[in-house]
């Protein structure tokens, strides 16, 4: 989805919201892993409440630092860094400034969880005590403000979340936890650059693989799926219009 002006107050507000219920989503995708569950032991919803400040934090963090597509060495590292830090064995610069993350805990199957990384040039003027200043100049040499208008922050601290309960929970589950930071999600190029890059000749293919999105048209704690292909394709049209310019004003005159 291509956002031109910027989104609303309510609208960051309501992906705010968003992350319990997409943090919970990857935490039961993740579940398809567990082996093995005491009556006591913590449950997904149970971490996922206990750590929701922590993570919220997080979740400003990226929000208030965006980056453009192939732009994202920033954002990059710190996921890198944030999924080192709990055991994962990372490798960066996949497809330009992909990550690769896994964690392997014995045998068993693979499951891979994939988030993107990037953000759109829109100026965000939401007035929130985090809301984004950046701004730079993208690929044409035009500077632009840039946002996370698209949820993709939501995206990047879910998975990061799902790395670390799975990391401090290992004795749940067996087998590899594969998570994908993919760059240039917006301009539909950052898959296609890992995929070249060997990303499944490198690193294990996976069982399973799984990716989420934010959507502004459902009611937080709902989860959408359908059967078959979902969301996996877009399109662009340029249209030239040959003419006579004018001022804003007298645009019957242009």
């Amino acid at each position: 989805m291509r956002y031109h002006s910027a989104p609303s107050v309510s609208r960051v507000h309501a992906r705010f919201r968003r992350i319990r219920s997409g943090l919970a989503s990857l935490l039961f995708a993740a579940g398809l892993m567990l082996v093995s569950q005491s009556a006591t032991a913590e449950t997904p919803a149970e971490w996922a409440k206990q750590n929701l400040d922590e993570l919220v934090t997080l979740y400003r963090h990226f929000h208030s630092h965006p980056e453009l597509s192939f732009h994202e060495q920033e954002t990059a590292r710190r996921f890198a860094e944030e999924l080192k830090q709990v055991g994962f064995d990372v490798t960066t610069q996949v497809g330009g400034t992909g990550v690769v993350a896994l964690l392997k805990n014995g045998p068993g199957q693979t499951l891979m969880l994939r988030t993107d990384l990037d953000a759109l040039p829109v100026a965000e003027q939401t007035g929130l005590a985090y809301a984004s200043q950046v701004t730079v100049k993208n690929d044409s040499g035009v500077e632009v403000g840039v946002m996370h208008a698209c949820g993709h922050d939501v995206h990047i601290t879910n998975l990061i979340a799902v790395g670390r309960f799975m990391a401090s929970h290992r004795d749940q589950w067996k087998g590899t936890l594969m998570l994908i930071g993919q760059p240039a999600e917006e301009r539909g190029a950052g898959a296609k650059a890992m995929l070249e890059d060997g990303l499944f000749e490198k690193f294990p293919k996976p069982d399973f693989a799984i990716a989420l999105h934010v959507s502004s048209d459902m009611a937080a704690g709902n989860v959408g799926v359908r059967a078959g292909y979902s969301l996996a394709n877009v399109d662009s049209v340029d249209i030239t219009v040959h003419g006579k310019g004018g001022h804003g004003g007298a645009r019957h005159n242009g």
